[in-house]
C-alpha cells in the first residue's frame, strides 16, 4: 500500500534546469536508493529517511562467533533458529546474549575482529541487528537514558559509540546503524587511536536481577559499507517515456544478493552528479527482501 509519492523541490528545479539551459548544470537520473523509513515524503526531502545498503559491503562479524560475557553478561551461545540474513553472509547463525543477575550492566565482547575477517574503517557506515523476543524482555531494558550501547574501538577504553534508548527499540528485529539523520559514519561519534578491532555490546537493565536466557536478546551481522553501496542503477533501456500520458518510468532490478534482510519501504531516484540529487521519493508499507527474492522496482512519474 502506498503512503506517498512526490517529486522533490530539488527534482523540480533539476527538471527546469535540464529543460531550459543550453548547457545543463546537472547529470541525468541514474541511481536508485532504498530505505526503511515510513515517514510521509515531503517536497523538501533530500534523502530517504533511513537509507540501507543495496550491495553487501563488508562483513566484520557474521554472528557465528561467541562473544565473551563480563559484568552481568555471560558468554553468548549460538542461535540457529532466529538469525538475520544479508551482506552475503551464509552462516545461518546468530548469538544469544545471555544475561545473569549480578549487575545492571551486561557486556559482551569480541576483542579482535581481525582474527575473524576484517577490522572496521571509521569513515564507513556500520550496522548490526538486535532481536528482542517480547514485551517482557523489552521492559527489562533501562527505561530512561541509554539501554543499548555499541562500542567499536581499539580497546575497551578507546572507542566510537552508537547508543539507543528503550523508546528507540521494538519487539522483533532492530537495525542498529551509525547512518542516521545526524551521524553518517563512526568518525562523527568521537575519536579512536589505533585499529578498530574491538566490538562490544553493552545492555543496561532496570535491575541487576533482570536476566536474559537464550532467545530473549539476539545479535547478528556486524558490517560496514560505503555511500556507493547504497546506490543501485537503472535497468538498461530505462527511463521510458509516454508522451500521451505525460509519464516517465524507471526500473531497477534487485538480484538475490541485494538488500537482503530489510523490509523495503522507501524508493528514491537520484541523479548521476558527483553529489547525487534526490529527484523523487516514494514510500510504501513495506516489502520484505530475502535471498530467495528478486525484485523489479518500477517508478512512474507524471506531469499534470
Amino acid at each position: 500500500m502506498g503512503i506517498g509519492s512526490i517529486i522533490t523541490t530539488n527534482g523540480k528545479n533539476w527538471l527546469l534546469n535540464r529543460a531550459y539551459k543550453t548547457v545543463t548544470d546537472y547529470e541525468e537520473v541514474y541511481y536508485i536508493k532504498l530505505g526503511i523509513g515510513l515517514t510521509t515524503p515531503l517536497v523538501i526531502d533530500t534523502d530517504v529517511e533511513i537509507p540501507i545498503p543495496i550491495s553487501n559491503g563488508t562483513v566484520n562479524d557474521d554472528g557465528s562467533n561467541v562473544l565473551t560475557g563480563s559484568s552481568g553478561g555471560t558468554d553468548s551461545t549460538d542461535n540457529i533458529a532466529i538469525f538475520k540474513e544479508g551482506a552475503g553472509a551464509v552462516d545461518v547463525t546468530a548469538q544469544n546474549l545471555i544475561g545473569n543477575d549480578t549487575s545492571v550492566t551486561k557486556i559482551w565482547t569480541i576483542s579482535n575482529l581481525a582474527t575473524l575477517g576484517t577490522i572496521i574503517t571509521s569513515s564507513e557506515h556500520v550496522s548490526l541487528w538486535t532481536y528482542i523476543k517480547d514485551t517482557t524482555t523489552l521492559n527489562k531494558l533501562k527505561s530512561t537514558g541509554t539501554c543499548l550501547e555499541i562500542k567499536l574501538g581499539s580497546d575497551i577504553n578507546n572507542y566510537y559509540s552508537i547508543t539507543k534508548e528503550s523508546s528507540d527499540l521494538l519487539v522483533g528485529w532492530n537495525w542498529i546503524t551509525s547512518n542516521t539523520d545526524t551521524v553518517a559514519d563512526l568518525s562523527e561519534t568521537g575519536t579512536v587511536t589505533g585499529d578498530i578491532d574491538t566490538f562490544i555490546i553493552e545492555i543496561t537493565t532496570n535491575n541487576a536481577t533482570d536476566e536474559f536466557v537464550a532467545g530473549d536478546i539476539i545479535y547478528d551481522l556486524l558490517r560496514t559499507w560505503t555511500d556507493s553501496d547504497m546506490l543501485g542503477t537503472l535497468v538498461s533501456g530505462f527511463p521510458t517515456f509516454n508522451t500521451i500520458n505525460k509519464t516517465v518510468t524507471t526500473k531497477t532490478w534487485l538480484s538475490v544478493i541485494m538488500a537482503n534482510g530489510f523490509d523495503i519501504t522507501e524508493i528514491s531516484l537520484f541523479t548521476k552528479d558527483s553529489t547525487p540529487i534526490m529527484i523523487t521519493h516514494d514510500v510504501i508499507s513495506g516489502e520484505s527482501k530475502s535471498s530467495s527474492d528478486e525484485f523489479l522496482l518500477s517508478v512512474t512519474d507524471k506531469i499534470v
